[in-house]
């Protein structure tokens, strides 16, 4: 299998990823996007078994969007649209190599990185959607004054945003504040694969069983793993790579 650095530009700043295919690939290209204040490693392991299956995949990290980013850009400088924007910026750098089908797109979203792919997928066209312990409380918590390492008044964000440990812009809240999550979801017509843990402490299973009920193509599918939380080991990796084999073949 090869592995070969990627980059493209999202306004201002330079993403950084990696592509990953075998010799003799189907041309289908896969586009894994991290979560809140991760990187593309954590998804090192879904790109390697998505390649080996065939598939052309690609990994990137948000530009301010994570910890030991290959991209540019500071914790302020990310917000939902942001990150809408670098995976737009991702499949429109995919879709001009000559050697895959992007009408056969698929998106891969973790955590946060689920969120941005559903808004992507609400608007464009893809062709399978997968979700790994997707956080659709983001919008609930922003109307709440309380996200992760962050509080404020949800009526004030610039003069009350606090957070003790990373400086974020109030356009994050504020992307995450108006937005309807489940009509996003909603406006979805492909197959979706939710993955989500029922130990998960960080987001409610309930969020993904609701997810359910709202996704318009039947073929959609919700697999709760025992005892996972909020990011697999080993073992539910590898669990949750055979489910995703199983809803792509």
């Amino acid at each position: 299998m090869k592995k070969n650095y990627f980059s493209c530009k999202s306004g201002q700043f330079t993403i950084g990823g990696y592509e990953y295919r075998i010799e003799k690939d189907n041309g289908i290209p896969v586009i894994l996007s991290h979560g809140f204040l991760g990187n593309q490693k954590r998804l090192k392991s879904y790109a390697e078994y998505l390649a080996y299956m065939g598939y052309v995949v690609f990994t990137y990290d948000f530009c301010g969007g994570g910890l030991m980013s290959k991209s540019d850009g500071k914790f302020r400088d990310m917000s939902l649209e942001t990150e809408k924007r670098d995976l737009l910026c991702v499949i429109d750098y995919v879709a001009r190599l000559n050697y895959v089908n992007s009408s056969k797109l698929i998106l891969v979203g973790e955590s946060q990185g689920g969120v941005v792919s559903c808004m992507f997928a609400a608007e464009r066209s893809v062709d399978k959607l997968i979700l790994l312990y997707p956080a659709p409380c983001i919008p609930d918590d922003a109307r709440k004054g309380k996200m992760l390492f962050m509080q404020f008044s949800p009526e004030n964000i610039e003069d009350t945003l606090k957070c003790k440990l990373f400086r974020f812009s109030p356009d994050y809240p504020k992307s995450a504040i108006g937005l309807d999550i489940y009509d996003t979801i909603a406006k979805i017509n492909v197959s979706i694969l939710i993955i989500h843990g029922d130990n998960d402490s960080i987001v409610n299973i309930d969020y993904a069983k609701k997810a359910m009920t709202i996704a318009v193509n039947p073929n959609s599918l919700l697999i709760v793993l025992d005892g996972a939380k909020h990011g697999f080991n080993k073992r539910q990796v590898k669990i949750a790579n055979e489910h995703i084999k199983a809803f792509l073949i």
